[in-house]
């Protein structure tokens, strides 16, 4: 409940932020809406030659694009303000003052920054998966609604641990700014679902770069086509990504000297 109070706190500073500059706030649904119809457009032209690949219809792909909005929506509002902090926090001495702070390090530099503006994005996503989903006429009910929130979410922690583990190889390497956006890079497979890649690939992006769980998985979940042992392996390789990135974490801290000293 303490963390809790103090992300409310976050939270509530970024909301005022946000007000002293409302052109940011629009700038950032403008290029939110260029960067979905930039992701729709390529379904669109795909399936203007067939009804149907590797078992997905056009309105399904939609739905997945709406749901890969909306998990990169979120990413940007709470985790790329501060992973992208990472190596300032470093090479110029902030994570001195972090670490004196009466709190986890590690929360503070996951979670101390938000971008409250991004978070039109993931209203804009939602749209678009309502408008999949009714487009495709699935008729998704609790237990799948609660599947696919349960994968997405999983997705969203996964995805974060991958980026922070990158993020912390500041430690050693001081700069992980080209990392970031080879992470950026690979996100950008979520547009589009699994089935579509060849099997190494789909390997990689399901244990390696865990993006299927945020996006692919819960449409599956919401049109009836996956189990619960998805579920399942979901929140196994969660809770196992976020142990080894407490360690790396921990490891990092250990070889850390001051900057500012």
């Amino acid at each position: 409940m303490r963390y809790l109070r103090l992300w409310r706190r976050f939270f509530a500073q970024a909301v005022v932020r946000e007000t002293h500059y409302r052109a940011h706030f629009l700038t950032t649904l403008g290029v939110g809406l260029v960067q979905l119809g930039l992701g729709i457009v390529p379904t669109l032209l795909l399936f203007g030659f067939t009804s149907e690949l590797h078992g997905w219809s056009r309105a399904e792909v939609i739905a997945l694009v709406g749901v890969y909005q909306i998990v990169t929506g979120l990413m940007a509002a709470f985790v790329a303000p501060n992973l992208n902090r990472m190596t300032s926090y470093l090479t110029e001495g902030e994570l001195d003052a972090v670490l004196l702070r009466p709190v986890s390090s590690q929360f503070y530099l996951t979670f101390r920054w938000i971008n409250v503006a991004e978070l039109t994005n993931v209203a804009s996503g939602v749209a678009v998966l309502v408008i999949g989903l009714l487009q495709a006429d699935v008729r998704a009910d609790a237990g799948q609604i609660v599947q696919a929130v349960l994968l997405a979410g999983c997705g969203l922690v996964l995805l974060t641990a991958v980026w922070s583990a990158l993020a912390y190889l500041a430690f050693w390497l001081q700069s992980v700014g080209p990392i970031g956006i080879v992470y950026t890079s690979l996100a950008e497979a979520g547009r589009y679902p699994l089935a579509f890649f060849p099997t190494a690939v789909r390997t990689f992006l399901t244990f390696a770069f865990p993006v299927a769980f945020a996006t692919t998985y819960p449409v599956q979940a919401l049109t009836g086509d996956l189990s619960w042992r998805y579920v399942a392996l979901a929140a196994t390789l969660t809770l196992l990504a976020l142990l080894l990135t407490r360690l790396l974490w921990s490891r990092g801290l250990r070889t850390y000297a001051s900057a500012s000293s």
